[in-house]
């Protein structure tokens, strides 16, 4: 039988920690000690923060492009009517 002993951190600590990585630009490993967790849960973290931020940026450029496809489509139906 195994034990979890796996544990669950707020959204707002893991924010935390990830901005001491990213924003201050601290070693993984000396926050990693600072806040008492594994330098494999914040690199996870870090990781997953790049992911989600590409994930969205994609969202973005790809409604981007669809809202200046129908933008387009509006002002061809805008001139064809005003002929």
């Amino acid at each position: 039988m195994t034990i979890s002993t796996a544990r669950h951190y707020s959204i707002d600590f893991q924010h935390q920690v990830i901005n001491e990585v990213k924003v201050h630009n601290r070693l993984l490993s000396d926050v990693a000690k600072q806040y008492g967790i594994s330098a494999k849960t914040v690199y996870k973290w870090v990781k997953q923060s790049d992911t989600r931020k590409s994930e969205t940026r994609g969202e973005i450029v790809s409604e981007i492009a669809h809202l200046q496809q129908k933008i387009t489509q509006l002002s061809q139906q805008l001139q064809a009517m005003a002929s």
